[in-house]
């Protein structure tokens, strides 16, 4: 019996929890598909269980760190058909990129845990390997990459991220439109130590100056996604450490992903607008008022038979101020995070 799916065959739990989960088995859920028929076939059941989970499903973890001179972005993914990774850099004081995309077909080279609370995410190919260790049931990880950038420079980090046991995690499990499912495991407020090299330039990280976010998302995605999405952690004028997830669209459920962290405490976010036009977008409503202003961006497009994949990531400085429901205003000066603008036919 898995954390999501107790009896293989039936819907999962629609949830949210303040940890990770051991077992989000979202690939036991039925789905609406081209061959779910075949679910309820005599002989053909496994085949068409083997079919929705390599196939239909997606998942990925994505990571950043962000630092005073350095904001540092990685993900190990896979669809089944392909397998995706990549790791980008900022530098703050300048805007410049350092970035490494790479995908490889049938998911070679890639090893993804059905979980990120523990085991490990693994992406190895010419010129790109990350390693991601899920520790702490979750609450901490360890990365290790090594890279050659698209200019072919060197490009290593070594980094621990860690929570403290009080922290609120965040994971969900909503449904999506057309017979779908959608577990993610978010957490915005890591500290993080570590370095980072990039061209023979070394950045170091401290968990007092460093802070970090975790994506983990299981999905059986609608064939064509498209959704904007926020991410940002990092000190507050007054030096609490704030986070910020943000989604739009926001599945129809009654638990959702859209939340704010302050000192490692968790708080759902209602009723907020994003608006986003080209790389001016902001989050307004009755506690939220908070613009961005971009400093570097990445893009990665695939166009090929049956898939056609665009995303781009804005990386920039958020300002402005969140009100949480106790009362207490919390000002931004220059946070720095993403902005995701993401469309995928998978």
């Amino acid at each position: 019996m898995g954390d999501l799916v107790h009896k293989p065959g039936t819907a999962p739990i629609v949830g949210r929890w303040d940890h990770a989960l051991l077992d989000p088995n979202l690939e036991d859920a039925p789905i609406v598909h081209s061959l779910d028929k075949l679910a309820t076939v005599p002989l053909l059941q496994r085949a068409e269980a083997a079919y929705r989970a390599k196939f239909r499903l997606k998942s990925w973890q994505y990571m950043t760190a962000t630092s005073d001179e350095l904001f540092i972005a990685f993900v190990v993914g896979t669809a089944g058909f392909a397998s995706n990774s990549f790791v980008y850099a900022v530098e703050l004081a300048t805007g410049q990129v350092h970035e490494k995309f790479a995908i490889t077909p049938m998911s070679v080279g890639t090893t993804l845990s059905r979980t990120s609370a523990k085991d490990g995410h693994r992406f190895a190919t010419k010129g790109l390997t990350v390693a991601i260790d899920n520790l702490d049931g979750g609450r901490a990880f360890g990365v290790r990459i090594d890279a050659r950038t698209k200019a072919n420079a060197s490009f290593t980090a070594d980094l621990s991220f860690a929570s403290g046991p009080k922290d609120q995690h965040l994971s969900v499990c909503v449904p999506l439109p057309g017979g779908r499912w959608n577990y993610t495991h978010k957490f915005a407020g890591f500290g993080v130590q570590g370095h980072v090299s990039i061209a023979g330039k070394r950045f170091e990280l401290s968990p007092s100056r460093a802070f970090g976010t975790v994506d983990f998302t299981k999905m059986y995605a609608l064939r064509h996604s498209v959704w904007k999405w926020i991410a940002l952690a990092g000190l507050t004028k007054h030096g609490k450490v704030i986070g910020l997830n943000y989604v739009d669209p926001t599945p129809d459920a009654d638990v959702t992903e859209n939340a704010v962290w302050v000192d490692g405490m968790r708080e759902d976010l209602d009723d907020v607008k994003l608006h986003a036009a080209h790389e001016q977008w902001s989050l307004t409503s009755d506690r939220v008022d908070v613009s961005f202003a971009p400093i570097g961006s990445v893009s990665q497009t695939l166009d090929a038979p049956l898939v056609a994949h665009k995303i781009r990531h804005i990386v920039g400085a958020f300002t402005g101020r969140i009100r949480t429901k106790s009362g207490l205003v919390h000002d931004l000066d220059r946070v720095v995070g993403i902005a995701e603008d993401f469309d995928s036919l998978w």
